[in-house]
């Protein structure tokens, strides 16, 4: 019997911390769309409270470096809707 694992969440009800979790935990898995889910929610939090795609990009390196930088700036930069680029330049990433 091979049954596929299902996992939803609801991240508009997550707290900021739950949020960070969830992607720590979700980064490799093959749950790629909640993961984006759960970044897309992250980034849309702080655009609301007036963040900047640079204090965003910075929150994200603190936060979120873990491992291939290569694969947080191709990540990430989608998430934000910002070129590869444009994210190298605002984490001062040469």
């Amino acid at each position: 019997m091979d049954q596929k694992l299902s996992v939803t969440v609801d991240v508009k009800t997550c707290s900021p911390q739950q949020l960070v979790e969830l992607s720590r935990q979700l980064k490799g898995s093959r749950h790629t769309a909640l993961l984006l889910e759960v970044r897309k929610e992250m980034v849309e939090r702080l655009r609301k409270a007036g963040a900047s795609n640079q204090k965003i990009v910075d929150t994200i390196i603190v936060n979120m470096w873990k491992g291939d930088r290569a694969n947080l700036i191709t990540e990430w930069s989608e998430v934000l809707g910002i070129s590869e680029q444009e994210f190298k330049r605002l984490a001062n990433i040469r």
